[in-house]
């Protein structure tokens, strides 16, 4: 019987000094993309079959094991292949590694689950659509426009989403349908507590049984559900975070990137570190789609290629609210002054500010909602003994303990936990000062100002699970809570006409870390808390109140008056002078290990041989080996080299080699969004 030689890349990591792929034999033919077992060493693994060509003599007599046995056949799409392969040359990732992304827990079929719409939001109002939005539509549905990717830039409450519905109802529905499968759209949004949101909009506006959600916190179950129904065709809406772009699309007409210029939207903790932004540009060339950017304070690098006129803009007038044209809504807050009253110098200076606490009063009074936001979790920023002003650390990443509101103290970037009595490491002292702000301590605070109000804290520690996000956006859009404590993730894509009153608690907090791109999160983060308030279907004037040490700040200033391009001018004339994107692509490789001689000894090697095989070159910078900001996680120690390239992924194949053949213990992070 002829045999077939079966080519299947192994769901692990394989590094790239060997091929990506391994032979094996089979009786029959098997088709690119199917999910097969095989014999891997003494183990049984999976992996993806991407090639299939008759035996042949082989040289030396090599021996080839058999496919063990087929689990799925046309697993994969071939344009799910095709991705998966450009993603893995883009960010120098092992191909089996990346298709693991694109491969689900297989499990038995469920019940369908719909998704839940409450009645009551049923009653949501339509809106007339403006002038501005009806171009906005009309220039990304045409087929003569020579750009498919569309920037749809307006304030908080310009009706973006708006323009995401008709948008999708032209391109999904058009008048002579010529396809003989549905036309499909991806929305992708940065953050889990967006989704809930988006499923009660979208499922209002198309039906629920069209839609889908990808995201890691769903069930295994659900997930594969999901999964099926989008490679079936019988899904047309599929709304998810970054997980949902590896989806078997059969037929995508229109990728949704919602606020865009959120750092969410990459993938940094672990590999591929890919941008899906990146990814998505990639995945509307193979299916021929068109891309919609929506934002208001888009990425530096994203408003650069629409000055060279490689991306449409499409600008959007923000819908004001009858009440809000009288009033300057935004008040910023010198927190200088809050250490003096009657001239006299006070002790013991709250946090809420004496405007900010008027203000609540106000919308409480007025039974509006209220969201305060901390670029912080927990009671404290760190912790000092009071007899040596040592600073508490953890043990494993050197990095200073956070106070807890129930008494203990733990580190943010693992599961360390002091006991409920540490002793300094220094003195063996036991009394402890604790300095600066987290969320707990603003609940805190708040709940002894506000002791009848109805308060919920929103952080990483308290929103764990999907549940717990989903409770929290139930509660706080049927007024369930007054007032909302929280870090980032609540300062962005809510759109709740009840909230009236937005509070930063400390925006300097903001400006903290050395970074290029500090000053746009921060200049991001303060535009998009400001928009939570006004939004359209207001019935009240709502206000905004910013706390800082700084109100000369020009990031601040031109957050609140909304003026982008005074801060887009400034951003890009430092990005020039210092050659960081858009005018440069970076590649951070980090060597972390337990033993912190041998990190110094590994990357000094590394970046020897770099500057060494590449000699002198007008497209790369190469900067000596450095620890990073947080040199030690987890017991490990860390050393990174910074390299700037302009054509990447055009770099020399020298470079590309080394890369390459890294040995493990290295990560690498191209485009990274930090380099500290």
């Amino acid at each position: 019987m002829q045999k077939n030689i079966i080519s299947v890349v192994p769901l692990l990591r394989i590094p790239f000094k060997r091929e990506q792929f391994f032979y094996y034999l089979s009786n029959k033919k098997i088709p690119r993309g199917c999910l097969v077992e095989i014999p891997f060493g003494k183990r049984k693994i999976e992996g993806i079959v991407v090639d299939s060509k008759d035996d042949f003599a082989r040289l030396g007599n090599i021996k080839l094991k058999n496919i063990g046995k087929i689990l799925e056949k046309d697993f994969l799409t071939e344009q799910q292949l095709e991705l998966a392969q450009f993603i893995s040359n883009y960010y120098i990732c092992p191909l089996g590694i990346v298709l693991k992304n694109f491969v689900p827990k297989r499990t038995k079929s469920l019940r369908q689950k719909n998704i839940s719409i409450s009645k009551k939001k049923l009653t949501t109002p339509t809106f007339k659509l403006t002038t501005e939005q009806k171009n906005a539509i009309a220039k990304i549905v045409s087929k003569k426009s020579a750009n498919k990717i569309s920037l749809l830039y307006g304030d908080a409450s310009s009706g973006k989403t708006q323009v995401y519905f008709e948008v999708i109802k032209k391109l999904l529905d058009p008048p002579t349908q010529k396809e003989k499968t549905v036309a499909q759209t991806l929305i992708l949004l940065p953050e889990l507590t967006g989704v809930e949101q988006e499923i009660k909009r979208y499922g209002k506006e198309f039906g629920e049984k069209t839609i889908a959600i990808l995201h890691s916190k769903i069930s295994k179950g659900q997930f594969y559900k999901n999964w099926r129904n989008i490679k079936s065709g019988k899904t047309k809406i599929v709304i998810g975070t970054r997980q949902a772009i590896f989806a078997p699309f059969k037929n995508l007409k229109i990728i949704i990137i919602d606020e865009e210029h959120d750092i969410s939207h990459k993938q940094w903790d672990r590999n591929p570190r890919y941008d899906t932004r990146t990814i998505a540009k990639k995945l509307a060339e193979i299916f021929k789609a068109k891309i919609i950017l929506g934002s208001a304070t888009p990425r530096i690098e994203t408003y650069h290629q629409i000055k060279r006129r490689k991306i449409n803009i499409l600008t959007l007038p923000k819908i004001e609210i009858s009440n809000c044209k009288t009033e300057n809504p935004i008040s910023i807050v010198d927190l200088r002054n809050e250490h003096y009253k009657n001239w006299k110098k006070v002790k013991i200076v709250s946090p809420i500010s004496e405007k900010l606490k008027s203000e609540i009063q106000y919308y409480l009074k007025y039974d509006r909602q209220i969201i305060l936001f901390i670029n912080r979790q927990g009671m404290s920023k760190f912790t000092i003994c009071t007899a040596c002003k040592e600073v508490l650390k953890c043990p494993d990443c050197e990095q200073a303990l956070t106070y807890r509101k129930k008494g203990n103290y733990e580190c943010l970037h693992c599961n360390f936990e002091a006991g409920d009595f540490p002793v300094c490491p220094n003195c063996q002292g036991m009394v402890f000062k604790n300095v600066g702000l987290g969320t707990e301590k603003i609940e805190s605070e708040i709940e002894k100002l506000f002791p009848s109000a109805k308060i919920a804290r929103a952080d990483s520690s308290s929103m764990k699970s999907i549940r717990a996000q989903k409770k929290l956006w139930q509660d706080f859009s049927q007024k369930k809570i007054d007032i909302l404590i929280g870090t980032q993730m609540i300062a962005k894509a809510w759109d709740l006409p009840n909230v009236g009153l937005v509070g930063i608690i400390d925006a300097d907090s903001l400006f903290n870390f050395p970074d290029f791109y500090t000053d746009e999160t921060a200049f991001a983060l303060i535009s998009q808390a400001i928009g939570r308030v006004n939004r359209t279907g207001s019935k009240f004037v709502g206000k905004a109140v910013i706390q800082t040490y700084h109100p000369e700040n020009e990031i601040i200033q031109w957050a609140t008056s909304g003026n982008y391009e005074k801060f887009y001018q400034h951003e890009i004339k430092q990005r020039r002078a210092l050659n960081y994107p858009p005018f440069t692509h970076i590649i951070k490789l980090v060597f972390q290990d337990y033993d912190k001689d041998l990190v110094k000894k590994e990357t000094e090697v590394i970046y020897k041989k770099i500057i060494s095989d590449i000699k002198q070159s007008s497209v790369l910078q190469v900067y000596p080996p450095q620890e990073p900001l947080n040199p030690k996680i987890r017991g490990r120690y860390r050393q990174q080299i910074i390299i700037k390239a302009k054509n990447y992924p055009k770099i020399p194949k020298k470079l590309h080699a080394i890369i390459q053949d890294l040995k493990p213990g290295w990560l690498i992070d191209v485009d990274p969004i930090s380099i500290i």
